[in-house]
C-alpha cells in the first residue's frame, strides 16, 4: 500500500507548482482516484460524457453536455426557419455540445419521424459551420463529417437519394481535411453511407463499405457498431438474393450482441431474421418466430418499428393464404407511410397490396390503386427507371393483364431500381 502513495519528491514538486502536467495526471490524479470512491465515480461519469458528446476535452464534455438541453429548449420555441436563423446568428448557440445534442436527437428520430430527423441534422450541419477557434479545427471537421452523414441518412430514409448522395460527398470532404485519425467517426460515416449504397442498389459497394466499417469498429472495440454492421451486411446479402448467407449471419448475430445492454439492437436482429425468412418463402418458420419478435418490440420498439412489423405480418399472412388479414395490414401500413412522408415505402407496400389484389382477381380495386401510385412517385426524387416501372404496372392494370406473377416481377424490379444510379 505504501508504494501507491506519492514520493517525497513528487509531493514537494506538486506543492511548489513545479510538477509537470503529465506527471500530475499519471501520478497525483491517479493516486487520488484510487483512494476516493466518489471521485472515481465522477471520473467515470466524465468519461461517459466525453463519449456521449464526442469530444476529448473533459471541461467541454462536462460543461457543454449540461448546457446543450437548455440551448435546445431555446430553439424549440421557434418555427424551423427561425431556428435556422438563430443557430447561424446567435453566438451563444455556437457550441459543440449543442451540435452533438442535435445529432443524437436526429438519430433517435430517424425511426419515428424522419422529417424531424432531417431538420435536426440540418441544424447540426449549420451549427458545426459556426464553431470557432475555441475548438480544434480538425475535431470540428470530424463533427461536421458526422453532421453531413446524418443529414444524408435522413434524406435517404425519406427517399431523397440524390440529395443524400450530395450530403455524403460533403461528409467525405470533411473527413479528408481532418487529421485526427478518429476511426470511430470514419466507421460511422461508412456505416451510414453503406445504407445509401444499398438503397441505390449498388450492393457490391454497400457490402464493401460495411466490411470496412466493421474493421474500424473492431479496431475501436465498439461492440454496438460491430453488431449493427453485421445486421446491415445480412440485409445487403438478402437484397443480393443470397438468402442462405443472410440467414446464417442473422441466426449467428445474437451471439455478438449483449441483449441486456443492447435491447434495441437485439430486437433488430430478430426482426431482420423474421423479414428474411418471409422473403425466402419460409413462412411457417417466420410465423413461429413472430411471437418472440412481438415481445421484443413491446420492450424496445419505436413507432415506426411497429409499422414495419405490421408490414412483415402482412407478408407472412399473405404467404400463408390469410388474405383478409394481409390486406388489413397492407392498407394500414400504406396509410402510416404516407402520413410520415415516406413515399417510396408507401409505394412498395402498395405493390404488395397489388400482388394480393391480382391474386384475388380484384381488377377494379387494382385500377384505383394504380391511379393512386403515380402522384406518390412524382412527389419525390425517384429515378426515371422507377417511374417507367410504375407506368408498366399501370398499363398492365389498365389492359387487364396484371397477373400475380407479373405483379411480383414488377415489385421486385422496382426494389432494384429505386434509385438514381447516377447519383454517385
Amino acid at each position: 500500500m505504501a508504494d501507491s502513495h506519492l514520493s517525497l519528491e513528487t509531493l514537494a514538486k506538486w506543492l511548489t507548482g513545479r510538477l509537470e502536467h503529465e506527471e500530475m495526471l499519471g501520478v497525483v490524479v491517479r493516486h487520488h482516484l484510487e483512494m476516493c470512491a466518489s471521485c472515481r465515480e465522477r471520473h467515470e461519469e466524465i468519461g461517459r460524457l466525453q463519449a456521449e458528446i464526442g469530444h476529448w476535452d473533459e471541461e467541454v464534455a462536462v460543461v457543454e453536455s449540461r448546457q446543450a438541453p437548455e440551448l435546445w429548449r431555446r430553439l424549440t420555441d421557434h418555427p424551423f426557419d427561425e431556428q435556422i436563423r438563430l443557430v447561424e446568428e446567435d453566438e451563444t448557440l455556437h457550441a459543440w455540445g449543442l451540435c452533438q445534442f442535435l445529432l443524437r436527437r436526429s438519430l433517435e428520430s430517424i425511426f419515428d419521424d424522419p422529417s424531424k430527423a432531417l431538420e435536426l441534422a440540418d441544424l447540426a450541419v449549420r451549427t458545426s459551420r459556426q464553431l470557432g477557434d475555441a475548438y480544434d479545427p480538425h475535431w470540428v471537421f470530424d463533427l461536421r463529417a458526422r453532421a453531413f452523414a446524418y443529414l444524408g441518412n435522413a434524406r435517404r430514409v425519406l427517399g431523397e437519394l440524390r440529395s443524400a448522395e450530395a450530403a455524403f460527398r460533403k461528409a467525405q470532404s470533411c473527413l479528408d481535411r481532418s487529421t485526427t485519425g478518429n476511426s470511430l467517426v470514419e466507421a460511422e460515416v461508412l456505416d451510414l453511407k453503406s445504407s445509401l449504397r444499398r438503397d441505390q442498389r449498388r450492393l457490391g459497394e454497400a457490402l464493401d463499405l460495411s466490411d470496412r466499417a466493421v474493421l474500424l469498429y473492431r479496431e475501436s472495440q465498439d461492440p454496438h457498431g460491430i453488431g449493427k454492421l453485421l445486421l446491415k451486411k445480412a440485409k445487403i446479402l438478402e437484397e443480393m438474393g443470397d438468402f442462405d448467407q443472410a440467414l446464417t449471419l442473422l441466426r449467428e448475430s445474437p451471439s455478438e450482441i449483449d441483449r441486456r445492454r443492447e435491447p434495441r439492437l437485439f430486437m433488430s436482429a430478430r426482426y431482420n431474421l423474421l423479414g428474411c425468412l418471409a422473403l425466402a418463402g419460409l413462412y411457417p418458420e417466420a410465423e413461429e418466430l413472430l411471437p418472440e419478435v412481438k415481445s421484443l418490440f413491446r420492450e424496445a420498439a419505436q413507432p415506426l418499428d411497429l409499422v414495419r412489423l405490421r408490414w412483415a405480418e402482412g407478408n407472412i399472412a399473405l404467404g400463408l393464404g390469410r388474405i383478409d388479414e394481409a390486406e388489413d395490414s397492407f392498407r394500414e401500413v400504406q396509410g402510416e407511410f404516407l402520413e410520415r412522408g415516406m413515399a417510396y415505402n408507401a409505394a412498395l407496400v402498395s405493390l404488395d397490396l397489388a400482388i394480393l389484389l391480382a391474386q384475388e382477381h380484384r381488377n377494379r380495386e387494382l385500377k384505383i390503386l394504380a391511379l393512386e401510385l403515380m402522384p406518390i412517385f412524382e412527389s419525390r426524387e425517384i429515378h426515371r427507371e422507377a417511374l417507367a416501372t410504375l407506368l408498366m404496372f399501370q398499363r398492365a392494370v389498365e389492359e387487364d393483364r396484371l397477373t400475380e406473377s407479373l405483379a411480383r416481377e414488377i415489385a421486385g424490379f422496382l426494389r432494384q431500381v429505386k434509385t438514381d444510379r447516377n447519383a454517385g
